[in-house]
């Protein structure tokens, strides 16, 4: 028993001293081996950071493409909307104009239907005249009237003013009523006839009163309503009819004057 205890003490001893020899061997090794070893680790790790890399950039080439296509894609399609969009809105401007001219075509048919045929009776109106006082009726009284519509608005009404203006002493003159008819408010056509004295033949009247004469709201235009009431003719001021009565009224101031 004592010989065997012995012999496997031996064994371990030998065994533990074959373990520290080959540690020692182990921490003698030279510092270059060693360093020839990391240099190693470092140069297989450098290669597999390589190769990953170089993965990565041949993945990133071949979806690039890709993308760019998507991208492309995209923007076509946003630039056909956007033609699209752009292509509908100048259509329902378009339409909208045209509609637009169709119902002031229609409106204006409408009115010019509305208007007092030549040869009728015209209903007699109220107005109140622009330099104050009692309110004016005209028609139904046997004297003939010219009724004359101008807008404060009309550059042709403000240069027809002093031809109206020499008119209408003489038209007074030859028993005929002389009325610019309006509907726009009286500081507006003060303003307007400041450089004249016609507001003692302005007369402003209720728009059905206005809409029943001048349906059509021409300006500058006129009225000519005979001694029976009815309505000899209309037109725009400086048209034939015009004329013709500026000659005969010129025509009454020629014969006052030689008579005088």
């Amino acid at each position: 028993m004592q010989l065997l205890r012995r012999e496997r003490t031996a064994g371990l001893r030998l065994r533990f001293a074959a373990q520290w020899l080959d540690h020692r061997q182990h921490r003698r090794r030279p510092r270059a081996f060693r360093r020839c070893g990391f240099r190693q680790e470092r140069e297989r790790a450098g290669r597999r950071a390589g190769a990953h890399r170089h993965d990565r950039r041949d993945r990133l080439s071949r979806s690039g493409p890709c993308h760019a296509t998507e991208h492309m894609m995209d923007g076509d399609v946003l630039a056909l909307i956007l033609l699209l969009l752009a292509l509908s809105v100048a259509l329902n401007l378009k339409l909208s104009l045209h509609l637009s001219k169709v119902v002031d075509s229609l409106s204006t048919a409408a009115r010019a239907a509305s208007m007092l045929p030549v040869g009728e009776p015209v209903p007699a109106f109220t107005g109140k005249p622009l330099a104050g006082g009692a309110p004016v009726t005209v028609g139904g009284d046997g004297q003939p009237a010219v009724l004359l519509f101008l807008s404060s608005a009309c550059p042709k009404c403000r240069q027809k003013l002093p031809e109206i203006e020499r008119l209408a002493p003489l038209a007074r003159d030859a028993g005929v009523a002389i009325w610019l008819v309006s509907l726009e408010p009286a500081w507006r056509l003060r303003r307007f006839l400041q450089a004249s004295s016609l507001a003692g033949s302005t007369l402003r009247v209720a728009a059905a009163d206005y809409a029943m004469l001048n349906p059509v709201m021409s300006s500058p235009s006129y009225l000519f309503i005979s001694q029976a009431g009815t309505l000899d003719a209309r037109g725009m001021i400086g048209d034939d009819d015009w004329r013709s009565f500026s000659e005969q009224m010129d025509e009454v101031r020629i014969a006052s004057e030689a008579s005088a």
